[in-house]
């Protein structure tokens, strides 16, 4: 009898020790979620994303967080539901916050509105939704705006060159991204400003999609070069992939300094181009930047504060003769962020 009741109260005893460790574990869980933040940019490497992730990074480490990135392969088929995959999982971590540049317009809002229903604060970056009510905020460039500022600064070029008419090509990473649909929105809205009625005389080819493929845009741009003798101008509007194949098809076919070529986002690789003509300028975004301005300002609201809908990120018109002299202080400036 004594025996028995000996093994229960031992039996009650472990019980109640698995319950107290567990429970112990679930507040450690629950305390881990609320300091982790889920990061989600479209890639995390190349010129553009590196840094902003580095920029990430920073602002999560000085604050006191965690930081999650998660992304997917440029050429992953199922991009677009991986990354809609991120936010879910985020949201059923509950963690204290996201931050995510939304592939589409459209299909990323209810998984966003579904961490906000539970009080997950949302930041978009590169690129925004079409509603703002359906995000806490964004944080970047204006896109429409900064194609316009490229749009309007080449065709100044342009017409100091004497370029009266001729076809225009636009290679992209993909057609359907927003920050392409909008970049080149504003790019054809700048260059028609300036031109005028004598835009009409220009013709826009159907913008190539190289999915961040340097040989798909080579092999796309040089079939164009070929078949229109007019070509004057290319814009590559973001991303190593168009900017290598855009200068390697004008190299291959050589027109070098012939034909203008206009790119979005600092990169090494312009540095290529600049003697023979293959990069003619760019416009720049602060890239370490708007990945430290979404985390600060996603801590903020974590914590109470209001900010702004939008934080806009200026961009920069560097022409070639310009490019070796910024590239040395965007550098300059990253190691100092660093080593503050």
């Amino acid at each position: 009898m004594f025996k028995k009741g000996k093994v229960l109260l031992t039996g009650m005893m472990v019980a109640t020790l698995l319950l107290a460790a567990g429970c112990g574990k679930g507040s450690s869980a629950s305390e881990e979620s609320e300091k982790t933040l889920y990061f989600i940019p479209i890639v995390d490497t190349g010129a553009y994303w590196n840094p902003m992730k580095k920029g990430a990074e920073d602002a999560a480490k000085e604050l006191g967080y965690t930081l999650v990135t998660k992304t997917s392969p440029s050429a992953e088929p199922s991009k677009k539901e991986k990354h809609i995959g991120f936010v879910k999982e985020a949201t059923a971590k509950n963690v204290a916050g996201i931050a995510i540049a939304p592939i589409e317009k459209k299909a990323f809002v209810d998984p966003i509105k579904a961490a906000m229903d539970k009080d997950i604060p949302v930041i978009t970056f590169d690129a925004d939704l079409e509603n703002p009510e359906d995000r806490t905020a964004y944080v970047g460039t204006d896109n429409v705006s900064a194609g316009k500022e490229l749009g309007k600064q080449a065709a100044e070029e342009m017409k100091e060159k004497g370029i009266t008419s001729g076809s225009i090509a636009i290679v992209c990473v993909d057609v359907a991204q927003p920050t392409m649909i909008d970049r080149e929105k504003g790019l054809k809205e700048g260059f028609e400003e300036v031109y005028g009625s004598d835009a009409k005389n220009f013709k826009f080819l159907a913008t190539i999609q190289d999915n961040d493929q340097p040989s798909e845009s080579k092999k796309q741009l040089e079939g164009y070069i070929s078949a229109n003798k007019d070509l004057v101008t290319v814009f590559s509007l973001g991303s190593e992939g168009p900017d290598v194949g855009v200068m390697s098809a004008i190299e291959s076919q050589s027109k070098s300094g012939k034909i203008l070529h206009y790119g979005f986002d600092y990169t090494d690789t312009w540095l290529k181009g600049i003697d023979d003509g293959r990069i003619t300028a760019i416009v720049d975004q602060d890239a370490y930047q708007i990945g430290y301005q979404v985390i600060e300002n996603l801590v903020k609201t974590i914590d109470g504060e209001t900010i702004d809908p939008t934080i806009p990120i200026d961009v920069k018109y560097v022409p070639a003769a310009e490019l070796e002299a910024y590239g040395k202080e965007k550098s300059n400036i990253k190691t100092d962020s660093v080593e503050d």
